[in-house]
């Protein structure tokens, strides 16, 4: 009964399109054709940008997601001994766009020549997947572009992938997999010249517009809400605008437009949205390594002719930016960034990639982050997976040993959160400002409680008030520490913690205070060992009081 509840509160908020195309799939099945590739003529010159390090070491040896293998037989591309994301990543070619990749052209070539002998259609496999080939036929049409010299058994490959995606789109899915599908068809429709590819364009152009104006939000935000995800997808925006340079009478100019509007709202969001390091925050799915770095976002940008500013905020001032729709608040002054999770757990019908991280929060001061949600550093069924998305590994409070959503599987979520009484207030003349939102996740799970949550942020200070409204068995904060931060236990109500420039003073009322070891993921594949600050809350109301100084 446990399991079939699961599986009806997962499957009801699907969209009636998610279930038609899942039926779909099981009678309907990509055709293996033969279709000639032949490059179209270029208007103007494509603009390279290397996004990500390199990823094929020589003939045999790879690294993915910090993990080192080889491909030494065509067993190996589907070896079912690795995970299923390295195998994937190891039929993306990224490497075609990574730093120095001029350099290695003829390694490219041998890799590509490689998998075309080693990984016929008619087999199957990982590097058939409508993803992975929409990621493939993306990084090899961008490489040939970017010089790369591309022969006739290449382009009759690119043709054959971008035929077979043509009938294999994730209707089923939805979300960042259907995007990236439609942006290979906008590659494939436009490298390409002929019948095939103006029918690929089709597809692409049909199904682009109304999925972008879905996918991000009036704020800015992809509607994930993982910042990770964000970063891929505003890639996919420069890559379509690099694009439409290069083959302009494939785009319209309305087409165009909407997409540099998107991709300046996209750039906003995504500075709110990253730390003092310049680098995104970690809520649902997110980590460095996957998504280039804000950085290398602005310089492809400029490259394109855009103007993009990197967030600046004038010195003793304190900044709140609400960001409506996506549901996050950041406050921020020169020297300290403060974002909170006052948002749903992602669009109800994709929300693969959630965390059950409601009203949990990050902070930095100056370079350094302080509390951090603890990453995500493998995606797949394991215990592990299912611990990192859930409450206890993000800065906010569980109920009776519980989620406050129900994440289930790799990417499942049955019984989630729903964010209510969100307020926001504006900075004041003392420069302060107030935020707070309630959710009823554990209420949901048969737990009558409600958690209230308000934030007060100053310059130098923060006060974190938590009201847990009905009864329950127990109740465990978390404030999980970056690896490289100090504590200092004082008593079970305070602790002084400390960076190389800053002294954080906790003071915790009404609940008792522990450290604990734990880990932190930042990256696919890493493991950090850091600390954690469990809070074992004694009554209903319960305050942190966060204060700072410079050393």
């Amino acid at each position: 009964m446990k399991k079939l509840a699961l599986y009806f509160h997962t499957l009801k908020y699907l969209k009636f399109a998610q279930l038609f195309h899942r039926i779909l799939k099981r009678f309907k099945h990509p055709k293996v054709s033969f279709v000639k590739g032949q490059r179209a003529d270029v208007s103007c010159q494509w603009q390279i940008i290397e996004l990500c390090e390199q990823k094929f070491i020589n003939e045999t040896d790879v690294d993915f997601l910090n993990h080192p293998g080889s491909v030494n037989t065509p067993v190996d591309w589907n070896n079912e001994k690795e995970e299923k994301l390295w195998l994937y990543n190891l039929h993306y070619f990224d490497d075609l766009n990574s730093f120095a990749s001029e350099s290695r052209h003829s390694l490219q070539s041998y890799w590509i020549n490689k998998w075309i002998d080693e990984n016929p259609a008619i087999k199957g496999g990982n590097g058939w997947e409508p993803y992975t080939i929409s990621l493939r036929i993306v990084n090899w049409s961008k490489a040939f572009l970017s010089g790369l010299k591309a022969d006739d058994k290449m382009l009759n490959s690119l043709a054959q992938q971008a035929d077979f995606l043509s009938q294999d789109l994730e209707k089923h899915l939805l979300g960042n997999h259907y995007f990236v599908n439609l942006k290979a068809l906008f590659f494939a429709g436009c490298y390409l010249k002929g019948k095939n590819a103006d029918k690929w364009l089709a597809l692409a152009l049909d199904g682009y517009e109304s999925e972008l104006r879905e996918q991000v939000l009036s704020d800015g935000g992809c509607f994930e809400l993982t910042p990770m995800y964000h970063a891929i997808m505003l890639t996919d925006l420069l890559d379509l605008v690099n694009l439409s340079n290069v083959f302009p009478s494939r785009f319209s100019n309305s087409l165009v437009e909407l997409t540099k509007q998107t991709i300046i709202k996209m750039f906003g969001w995504l500075d709110i949205m990253s730390l003092g390091d310049d680098k995104v925050s970690f809520f649902n799915d997110s980590a460095f390594g996957i998504a280039p770095e804000n950085n290398i976002l602005r310089a492809y940008a400029t490259k394109l002719g855009f103007t993009v500013n990197q967030l600046e905020i004038p010195d003793e001032n304190l900044l709140v930016y609400n960001l409506h729709n996506s549901g996050y608040v950041s406050a921020k002054t020169s020297n300290m960034s403060l974002i909170a999770d006052l948002a749903s757990i992602g669009p109800s019908y994709i929300p693969g990639h959630a965390h059950a991280d409601s009203l949990s929060f990050e902070l930095s001061l100056g370079k350094s982050r302080i509390f951090v949600n603890s990453g995500t550093s493998l995606y797949g069924l394991s215990e592990e997976r299912l611990r990192q998305r859930g409450t206890s590994a993000h800065n906010t409070v569980v109920l009776n040993e519980r989620n406050s959503s129900e994440v289930w599987s790799g990417f499942r979520v049955a019984r989630r959160a729903e964010i209510g009484n969100r307020v926001v207030g504006k900075v004041s003349k003392e420069q302060w400002v107030k935020f707070s939102a309630s959710h009823n996740g554990y209420k949901k799970q048969g737990i009558n409680c409600i958690h209230h949550r308000t934030w007060k942020v100053s310059l130098i200070d923060c006060e974190i008030s938590d009201v847990i409204q009905g009864e329950f068995n127990s109740a465990v904060g978390a404030l999980h520490l970056h690896p490289e931060i100090k504590v200092n236990y004082i008593d079970s109500s305070l602790c002084m913690i400390y960076t190389l420039d800053y002294e954080i003073e906790l003071e915790i009322i009404g609940a008792d205070l522990f450290i604990v070891d734990s880990t932190w993921h930042p990256e696919f594949g890493v493991v950090m060992a850091s600390k954690k600050l469990i809070l074992k809350y004694n009554q209903s109301q319960v305050t942190y009081k966060i204060k700072w100084k410079n050393l």
